[in-house]
């Protein structure tokens, strides 16, 4: 395979993730409230379902920040930095969900999956759409 194949294979994968976040986001909400309204095993199998699927969106992005397929500069061009940052971030929010469940602090661990989560994987699709889309001009300009 070449580099404009695994470029193009890349920027499909891109926009299938940004459609996954949305999924897991709407999947964030639905443990969020199972959690709230005492369902606590159930919320907490699904938010394992969930954090499994996370984490492999956060390998297929550290991927895709190593395989150097998207020059830096581009006009309208999101920096690797912005997703280096919105990495770091996720990792914090997963963080913090695991010690609220270690605490067992239901209401916290609920509002950590309601607001915090589903923001954060909101911007994670604008963010892949921008890439995706950017990728696809710099493709169709070659």
């Amino acid at each position: 395979m070449g580099k404009e194949e695994l470029r193009e294979t890349v920027l499909q994968a891109l926009q299938g993730t940004s459609e996954a976040c949305t999924t897991l986001a709407g999947f964030i909400l639905q443990a969020a409230g199972r959690i709230r309204s005492g369902q606590i095993r159930e919320g907490s199998e699904l938010l394992s379902r969930v954090l499994d699927d996370l984490s492999v969106i956060i390998s297929f992005l550290e991927d895709v920040r190593r395989c150097d397929l998207f020059p830096e500069g581009q006009e309208g061009q999101p920096s690797m930095d912005v997703l280096d940052r919105e990495s770091r971030e996720m990792a914090g929010l997963l963080k913090m969900a695991m010690d609220a469940q270690e605490n067992e602090d239901w209401v916290y661990l609920a509002d950590i999956l309601e607001y915090e989560f589903s923001q954060k994987l909101g911007s994670w699709d604008g963010l892949l759409k921008g890439i995706s889309r950017t990728g696809q001009r710099a493709q169709a300009a070659l």
